[in-house]
């Protein structure tokens, strides 16, 4: 026979009783300062180890003995057959070694959920987006943008048509719109928003020498408008959002992101990935269209330069606002697009 000497609590009141507890052929017995019963030990559930929590012996009538004896304990897992996952658990938190390997194993978890299933989410997300909602959301950011950084343009009309039916020819039969702005700010840029809207600054047309630089400009940015990369950057960013959306189809409440798309698309440094993917776009339409490579990488190189000037030279890009500021390594991209690597 196993006994024990220990506290009961029947349940009804605050009043703690020492008694012992003994366990004898399948019974358990409950004895002493006032107490005495008995019952089958199969009827009594003992409390599953977590840390150093005293452990429990609840009885059907509510009442509840604490164990803290080990070898009493062990008797008992062994009688209500506690299982091999809850000894392992209970060894588990008990153990310096094994909750270490556990954090480890969770920041690994959380480590190849951001950096692989937060991008698989958001591009999923971004492209079930209903129509009306990225129309909404290109509409608002375009109006916070011109509130904020852009200006009317100072480019007379003529130019702006030509540029506009050059624009036309790169996006193909797709339903894009070009907006044209002056901006101090963001200097010679070019924006992609959601729902198809490219805007370009005065300072991009200003920089570019003639038609064939612009045009690689614009396909990259109808890269980005096609694979969605705004979005996607955006939400991959907002991952509470994302979450959501994802779990409960609630594809409406990406809304939410109206205030903060503006502002991130402005700063956006695009992924590696999403800027090879745009490269490629450019990449493509000028082989299709017979426009070289190097005027895509002309424009590039101007841009780069642009900001060393304004930087001289020896922290370029941390600094000067233009196209290339919120983009990878311009060398690498150049050598790429003119085949070198």
């Amino acid at each position: 026979m196993k006994q024990v000497d220990t506290v009961f609590f029947d349940g009804k009141s605050a009043r703690k009783r020492h008694v012992t507890v003994s366990l004898e052929h399948g019974i358990i017995r409950v004895s002493g300062d006032g107490v005495d019963f008995s019952c089958p030990v199969a009827e009594v559930r003992l409390s599953d180890g977590v840390g150093s929590v005293c452990r429990t012996i609840r009885f059907s009538d509510g009442g509840i003995c604490e164990i803290t004896d080990a070898d009493m304990i062990a008797v008992l897992e062994g009688v209500c057959g506690r299982s091999a996952h809850g000894r392992w658990i209970h060894r588990w938190e008990r153990s310096a070694v094994l909750v270490l390997t556990g954090l480890a194993g969770l920041l690994l978890a959380l480590f190849i959920f951001m950096r692989f299933g937060v991008p698989l989410m958001a591009e999923k997300v971004a492209f079930a987006i209903p129509e009306n909602v990225e129309r909404r959301l290109g509409s608002d950011a375009l109006v916070t943008l011109d509130r904020l950084v852009f200006k009317p343009s100072s480019l007379d009309d003529g130019k702006r048509e030509q540029i506009a039916a050059l624009f036309r020819r790169v996006a193909g039969n797709a339903v894009y719109r070009i907006e044209f702005r002056n901006s101090q700010a963001l200097g010679a840029n070019a924006i992609a928003l959601p729902s198809g809207i490219v805007v370009v600054t005065d300072g991009l047309v200003e920089l570019a020498a003639n038609d064939k630089e612009i045009a690689s400009v614009l396909a990259h940015e109808i890269g980005h408008v096609e694979r969605r990369h705004g979005l996607r950057h955006v939400l991959q960013n907002t991952v509470t959002v994302l979450v959501m959306s994802a779990l409960t189809g609630d594809l409406v409440s990406v809304t939410s992101l109206s205030a903060a798309l503006p502002t991130a698309l402005i700063d956006a440094s695009f992924s590696r990935q999403f800027e090879r993917e745009a490269d490629d776009a450019a990449i493509t339409w000028m082989k299709a269209n017979g426009v070289e490579p190097v005027h895509y990488a002309n424009i590039l190189a101007k841009l780069q330069a642009q900001i060393d000037v304004k930087t001289g030279g020896a922290n370029a890009g941390k600094k000067a606002r233009n196209y290339l500021s919120t983009h990878p390594d311009t060398g690498e991209r150049i050598r790429r697009i003119m085949g070198i690597e």
